[in-house]
Formats: structure tokens, C-alpha cells, sequence
């Protein structure tokens, strides 16, 4: 499974970098990641405060069977899921089964959703990053300070994507978009078409298309207060139809 193999490359990460690479808290687990059309990037899972996260996660557990069992969970167990640094492997079952809850109901992912109804695909979400931070500051300062660190979760990310093989690729925020066309990793150039239109070809949608036949889309964010305004929403959609077709 495409999540296992993640999973297993950030805990190795995890487990040999300082714990400010991480904030001090559990790196980013998946519970399934599978091979897809349209895969969506953000940059890193936020950190929302335990107590709200905590009362998420009890009343939309229910919802999966699967899942059901987090219902029990007590707020000194729910935290040191994300604080007990030395059970990050012994935890990775409940640490991913907590992130399908949120896939599965957080409004973040709601959008996403929206489109492979109105297209009839399968979609994939996955971060650049696999640390849980809100700042994008802080996200920023790390990866100014440690480009050895930046490059080797490219490095797992770009596993990640070359196993879900996507059509078309999503790209809703402008840092994100920033760092990979301007990164030195040679893979990532590959993957992330610049500006340049002597370098990359666009498909007949006006899309860039990168070295591997996938479209890239370069967004703002779908949701939140400075999500896209609905007209280029749609027009993300019936792009994303003609590509596709």
C-alpha cells in the first residue's frame, strides 16, 4: 500500500532529525493513500488545539465503523498521541484512523469532494510537508534553516506521487507553488512546471503539463477566507473536465 510505504519513510525521517523538524509533535500518518485522477497538494497538516480536535474527531468517529472506537478516547491519551514522541510507531494505526475522520468530515476537504462528484473521478489529498504546524511562518523559517530536511521530504512526497500516478495535479497555495517551481531539486522541476513556456508545454486547456503527461494546476485555496471566488472555481472544473476526457 502506497500509505505504508509513506508512513514508513516519515517515521525513518522522523525518527533522525531533531524534534524541531517536527515542532515537538507526531509527524503526519495516512491512513490510505491509493492511486488516483486528480491529486490535490497542500503544503503541511495544521495543528488545531487538542481539545477542539479532540471533540471533532468524538462526534464524526461515529459515522465509520472503522473508526468508532476513538469515541472512547480520553483527552490524556488523545495528546499523547501527538506529544508521546517514543509511541509515534506504536500509534500509527489511531494516529491514521484520526486523519480519515477528518478526510472524511473536516470542511477543509469538502471542495475536493465536490469535485470528483461533478466529474466522476478519483481524487487523492496529500501534504508536501508531514509536520504539523499552523504557522506558515514557522514552516517557512524551517525550511530556510534546514534545505537538507526540505529535500528529503521532497524526496518522500515525490515517492508518494509517483505510486498515486495522478492525470492532473492541483497546487492551492501560492508558498507551495513558489517553493516547488523555485526548488534545486532536480525531481522536482521535473514534476512542477515554472513560468517558463519554452521549458514545459501547456495542454489545450491552458494548463502547464509537466514532463510526465500531468497537468499542474496552479490555484488559490479552494476553502477558507481567501478561498477561489466561485467563476474560476468552476472554470477549475470544466478544465479539469476537458483534460480528463
Amino acid at each position: 500500500m502506497i500509505s505504508v510505504n509513506h508512513n514508513k519513510q516519515t517515521i525513518d525521517l522522523f525518527e533522525k532529525s531533531s524534534s524541531d523538524c517536527f515542532f515537538g509533535r507526531a509527524p503526519m500518518i495516512y491512513d490510505e493513500l491509493s492511486k488516483s485522477d486528480i491529486l490535490f497538494v497542500g503544503v503541511n497538516p495544521s495543528f488545531i488545539d487538542t481539545d477542539k480536535s479532540l471533540h471533532f474527531v468524538k462526534i464524526n468517529c461515529m459515522k465509520n465503523d472503522s473508526t468508532a472506537y476513538l469515541s472512547n478516547l480520553k483527552k490524556s491519551n488523545f495528546e499523547a498521541l501527538f506529544y508521546d514522541l517514543d509511541s509515534v510507531n506504536s500509534n500509527i494505526k489511531t494516529l491514521g484512523d484520526i486523519h480519515k475522520v477528518f478526510r472524511q468530515n473536516y470542511s477543509y476537504f469538502k471542495k475536493f469532494n465536490h469535485i470528483a462528484d461533478q466529474l466522476n473521478v478519483t481524487i487523492e489529498h496529500l501534504d508536501l510537508l508531514p509536520v504539523r504546524e499552523t504557522s506558515q511562518k514557522l514552516v517557512v523559517k524551517l525550511l530556510s534553516q534546514n534545505q537538507e530536511f526540505t529535500n528529503a521530504c521532497f524526496d518522500i512526497f515525490l515517492s508518494a506521487l509517483k505510486q498515486i500516478s495522478p492525470k492532473a495535479i492541483i497546487i492551492e497555495n501560492s508558498f507551495i507553488r513558489d517553493l516547488l517551481i523555485n526548488s534545486s531539486h532536480p525531481e522536482i522541476r521535473n514534476y512542477f512546471p515554472s513560468y517558463d513556456f519554452k521549458s514545459f508545454k501547456s495542454s489545450e486547456v491552458g494548463t502547464p503539463i509537466n514532463k510526465y503527461g500531468m497537468a499542474v494546476y496552479y490555484t488559490s485555496m479552494l476553502t477558507g477566507q481567501r478561498a477561489i471566488d466561485l467563476g474560476s472555481y468552476n472554470r477549475l472544473i470544466w478544465s479539469l473536465n476537458k483534460f480528463l476526457k
